[in-house]
């Protein structure tokens, strides 16, 4: 598959990553930080780890759902793999700096097969997956710091 686009983004959370991880594959808490309204699911008989799959349905953007398949999950890495309009991987890098994390998100985003995609893609779908990249960092940081409190803190 060619790739037709790669989104960044970053930021440092103050928690370890083992409190990060589940805010990334856990139904419950991934519209905690969700820049658009998603509605979050799990799929099939699989719930945690490497084949295991969520439906998200982003409601503002009015696209069809996307399919997330883990395809890589360790301590302190995730990637999934995404279905749906686009395609492509989704990677998570969690590094540990002491009572913080870096967090890194890579959107990897896949050619589609027809043209009309493409062109949807290049003309307005890019725009708002940057946007919601942007958006979803700082969102994130802080559903985590609000839930989390560090012992002594």
């Amino acid at each position: 598959m060619n790739i037709v686009d790669v989104l960044e983004g970053q930021i440092t959370i103050r928690a370890r990553p083992e409190t990060i991880f589940p805010y990334l594959v856990e139904p419950m808490l991934l519209p905690l930080w969700s820049p658009t309204e998603a509605r979050v699911a799990r799929v099939g008989r699989k719930k945690h780890g490497v084949g295991a799959r969520l439906r998200v349905e982003f409601v503002a953007h009015g696209l069809d759902p996307v399919e997330y398949e883990i395809i890589c999950q360790e301590a302190t890495r995730l990637v999934s793999r995404f279905t749906g309009t686009m395609s492509g991987e989704d990677i998570w890098t969690l590094t540990p700096d002491d009572r913080r994390t870096k967090v890194h998100n890579r959107m990897v985003f896949h050619q589609p097969e027809d043209f009309l995609t493409l062109v949807g893609w290049k003309t307005v779908g890019r725009m708002i997956a940057e946007r919601d990249v942007r958006n979803k960092m700082p969102l994130l940081k802080r559903a985590v710091e609000e839930q989390w409190r560090p012992a002594g803190a």
